[in-house]
């Protein structure tokens, strides 16, 4: 089964069904089907979704939805707090949307 790590502080909400989507910079493997998403510390349990869509653009052209559910209010606060770990971002870097349900 294919896997995923988040941050910590996105696991309740992935458990709870709130949070159906995860933004990663660049290319990412994921494709649709089932997918364990896991803590990225391991402190909480696995969670099982499944897939329903994977698609690539670029960081300005996210939605309103897309951007919140990744714990950012706008594209221009995403491309600032993920600038030290990848310094050439900008918003017209491409980015991978994953949308799962609950399985």
């Amino acid at each position: 089964m294919q896997n995923m790590a988040i941050a910590d502080n996105h696991m309740e909400s992935v458990e709870s069904g709130s949070k159906t989507i995860a933004v990663r910079v660049g290319y990412c493997s994921i494709k649709p089907g089932p997918l364990e998403i896991k803590s990225a510390s391991g402190f909480w349990g696995a969670s099982k979704v499944h897939v329903i869509a994977v698609e690539r653009k670029s960081i300005s052209s996210l939605s309103s939805v897309e951007l919140v559910q990744s714990g950012f209010p706008s594209a221009d606060a995403m491309v600032e707090n993920l600038r030290p770990a990848h310094p050439c971002i900008s918003t017209e870097s491409e980015v991978t949307v994953i949308s799962w349900k609950s399985a």
